[in-house]
This record gives C-alpha cells, structure tokens and sequence, in this order.
C-alpha cells in the first residue's frame, strides 16, 4: 500500500508540474525549454513505466534472496501449509491405507525457482509411485541436518519411507555449534544508494546485475573460506557424520525405509564432489541407497540444470530426472509396480 501511494503520488506530482512548466513555456514562447521540458517528461515516464513492470510482472527466483524480484517470486508462488511447509495439508483420512513417503531437505526439496510445485522431485515422484503411496514434503530453505532430524521427529505422521536430501550447506548448523562464524557475504549497496536499491523495483534489478558483472568475491568467500575450511576441519566433519548417522541408526531402529539423495553444487558439480563423497560413503557404509545427483547430470552445462542464470537450484530437468531414478530405487526394494 505504501509502494503504490508513493509511486502514484510521484507520478501525479511529476505530471502536474510537468503541465504546468509546459503551459508557461509555451505561452511565454521558448521553444527550446518546451522541448527540454517534454523530453525530461518523456524519460520520467519510461523509468515509471520500467519501475511498473518489475513491480507488476518481473519475478524470478535468485540466489540473492533479498533482491525485489525474488521477493516477488516466493509472494507468487510460494505457498505453505498449516505447518510452514510448501505443500499440501495432509489428514489422517488422506493417508489412511497410504504408504507414507517424507522427503525431507532444504531448498532443493522445497523447490526453490521450481513455479509449480508439482515439477519438484517430491510430486513427480509421488505421481510415478502411484495412488497407494503418500509423498509428503517437510521441507525449508536454509535447513541443516539438525533442523531436518528435528522436523522427521515432530511431524505428526510417521513415514514407512524416508528420502533425505542432501546438499553441501546442511553442515553449517554443525559448525555454528561449535564456534565457528561465516565471513559476512552479503554486499550491501552503499548507503546513499540503499535506499533507491530497497524501494525502487526497477533500479534494485539493474543495480544487483551491474554488481554481477564484477568479480564475485562473496562466491569465493563463501566456497573457499567457509564451505571447504569447515568440510576439512575433523571435529566438525565427526559432529557433523554423527548427525547424520542419528538419521540413518533412528530409521533403522524405527523400521523406516531410508533413501539419501546428494546433491552437488549445481553451479560446480565436478568441484563439490570432494566434499559430497566422504557423505555418500558414510551412507554407504550403512548399507543405505544413495542417489548422487552429479552422476545424473555429470557433462552438462550448468546453464541446462539450474533454474537460470542468477539461481544455481536445480531445474525441473533434473528433478524429473532424481524422481525417476528414485522411482526405480524404490521399486527395487518394494512391490512398486
């Protein structure tokens, strides 16, 4: 409401005084300041009709969560549940007679940059598996292991099969817990600019793809002085395997079904796989099926399995491809026809 009194405040102000300066030039005869007059009218109305679009229509998902347009993609299209989650509300009486299926993750499961929920991995899936089974998504962006080992044990259905996803930062809540902090990524207009980058929808997408023609120092921050550094320390990669096993030892003594799906750095597949493998082998270790995504997509360009150019989540390419091969995972250890 505040946006659009403003906006509209400016526009009418602008156009009244615009009139006015063009009545008094053109009854006191200056051509030329006329002409000035009309071409600065004519530059304000393309900026406020430039500001309009990527107000009304331009949405997209962005790794810069903070950025106008990707505020008004999640108003979109993100939906969530009576519990916080983007799916559907499930009852008793749905499940009833149901083989429960959770999948369980961060972004990659809740399908950020996914517009339609039914193209993430989680509903492709359950579509494949068919009216006997439940698939039910407990899943948020930014969640760790430890929030996912909490969230499996409060939903208040119980799964006969469990799909963990996994991705590289699910370590990071491990290595808060032991002290360590994670150098400041963020790069915040300069403060004379903030405020015209915070409320202006046009002028915050223009300034955040300037900023991303220069060198991207708060990738190489994040990748090298944080991701690597906290993967390579020993006590919080132990911390951090000993969360995991929980998950895997409570299915086990549970008699839940468990399946792990690892993802790689969508943006650096080949890269990532240094920290992925130590994962896949700890599951492996436990005899649990393990689904790695960089084999899926392994000599494909990123720009072909990223949502686009500015959100390195996986598209829905390759969500149809992991609810496939999940599919087939399944099936092998049930009676999934």
């Amino acid at each position: 409401m505040t946006y659009w009194f403003t906006y509209l405040t400016i526009l009418i102000i602008a156009l009244a005084l615009g009139g006015k300066l063009l009545h008094f030039w053109h009854r006191t005869n200056r051509a030329w300041r006329v002409n000035l007059t009309l071409s600065c009218l004519a530059i304000f109305l393309t900026c406020m009709s430039l500001e309009f679009y990527f107000k009304v229509f331009f949405a997209q998902s962005d790794a810069f969560r903070y950025t106008l347009a990707s505020q008004n993609w999640y108003d979109r299209y993100w939906q969530e549940n009576s519990l916080g989650y983007r799916d559907r509300d499930w009852t008793a009486a749905d499940l009833k007679d149901k083989i429960k299926v959770m999948v369980v993750g961060d972004s990659f499961v809740a399908g950020s940059g996914i517009a339609n929920p039914s193209d993430r991995f989680a509903n492709q899936l359950g579509r494949l598996l068919g009216n006997d089974y439940a698939v039910m998504v407990v899943a948020s962006p930014g969640w760790d292991t430890g929030d996912e080992i909490k969230a499996i044990t409060t939903y208040p259905y119980k799964p006969n099969v469990l799909i963990l996803s996994y991705y590289l930062n699910d370590i990071e809540g491990t290595a808060y817990a032991t002290g360590a902090q994670r150098p400041p990524i963020r790069q915040d207009p300069p403060v004379w600019l903030a405020p015209l980058v915070d409320n202006s929808y046009a002028f915050n997408f223009l300034y955040w793809r300037w900023i991303r023609l220069g060198p991207q120092e708060w990738a190489q921050i994040y990748w090298e002085d944080w991701l690597k550094k906290i993967y390579a320390d020993p006590n919080i990669r132990w911390r951090h395997q000993q969360e995991l096993l929980k998950i895997a030892q409570g299915a086990a003594s549970e008699k839940i079904s468990l399946f792990v799906v690892v993802f790689p750095n969508m943006a650096a597949v080949q890269e990532s796989q240094a920290m992925t493998q130590p994962i896949i082998e700890l599951f492996e270790k436990q005899h649990v099926p393990i689904l790695d995504v960089a084999t899926l997509v392994a000599g494909r360009s990123s720009q072909n399995i990223t949502v686009n150019g500015v959100d390195a989540h996986p598209n829905e390419m390759v969500n149809l491809l992991v609810a496939q091969r999940l599919f087939e995972m399944i099936k092998q250890q049930t009676n999934v026809k």
